[in-house]
């Protein structure tokens, strides 16, 4: 049941802006949970497929693309991996940093208030470039802000978002380029930790709430995000922030 609950928790915390890391922390030490990186890696193969399938026609795209040789999607896949290196690197050499990150649930809270005020400032970001018009430094950029993310309480969806906005790109191919970043992130990460995950009925429930729940997230995430409405997860962010500075 626990696990099941953590995996509701994640799916909603992977898509809307308000770090999946730091709710499942928070929502381990109410529960009596240890900080099991494992499972939480496993939960996120869940919203994998949720981001495959909600984007499954840009994926598709990309996929065909490859095969024909086409010019403008071997540009958009290179620039995913390029965008998708500095979170690569911080996640194989600081990886034993951010276990020490999760265990200070007061500096988890700090990291909610600093995606509050992103969140805030985001909305009066706005720009005309497509996925086609962003350069590979646009892409190293919203890369950077997909690597501070890793931190536990800085939302990923969250800082991809804003990273993409601040390097001129439209909301509508904001949200696109922000969840296709996820793919290989999430899945690397997934299947580097599933020899470790201890398989059981919980775990397997878990990661049936957290795609019900992530499929859910998704689509809401996606309207607010073009309709210039993500302060409201800024001030939501206030009460997970809070709780994090009582709890111990």
């Amino acid at each position: 049941m626990k696990e099941f609950l953590l995996g509701i928790v994640q799916g909603l915390t992977e898509f809307l802006p308000v770090s999946s890391s730091g709710h499942l922390s928070l929502f381990s030490k109410f529960f009596g949970l240890s900080q099991n990186l494992s499972l939480f890696a496993f939960l996120h193969l869940a919203t994998f497929l949720v981001v495959l399938i909600l984007l499954w026609e840009d994926v598709w795209s990309i996929i065909t693309g490859l095969i024909k040789l086409d010019t403008t999607m071997w540009s958009l896949a290179l620039k995913i991996i390029v965008a998708s290196i500095p979170a690569g690197l911080v996640g194989v050499f600081f990886e034993k940093k951010i276990e020490e990150v999760l265990s200070s649930q007061a500096l988890i809270g700090v990291f909610f208030l600093v995606t509050a005020a992103a969140l805030w400032l985001s909305d009066s970001l706005a720009g005309k470039k497509s996925l086609s018009d962003i350069s590979y430094l646009d892409a190293l950029i919203v890369g950077v802000f997909q690597a501070i993310a890793i931190l536990p309480g800085i939302s990923r969806s969250g800082f991809t978002l804003i990273g993409a906005l601040l390097v001129g790109m439209n909301r509508t191919d904001a949200f696109r380029f922000s969840f296709l970043l996820s793919l290989p992130v999430t899945l690397a990460a997934g299947i580097f930790e599933l020899k470790d995950v201890a398989f059981s009925a919980g775990v397997l429930a878990g990661f049936g709430g957290s795609f019900v729940a992530g499929l859910v997230a998704l689509l809401v995430v996606r309207q607010l995000t073009i309709s210039a409405h993500l302060k409201f997860f800024s001030m939501y962010l206030i009460i997970p922030a809070l709780l994090s500075f009582f709890v111990r």
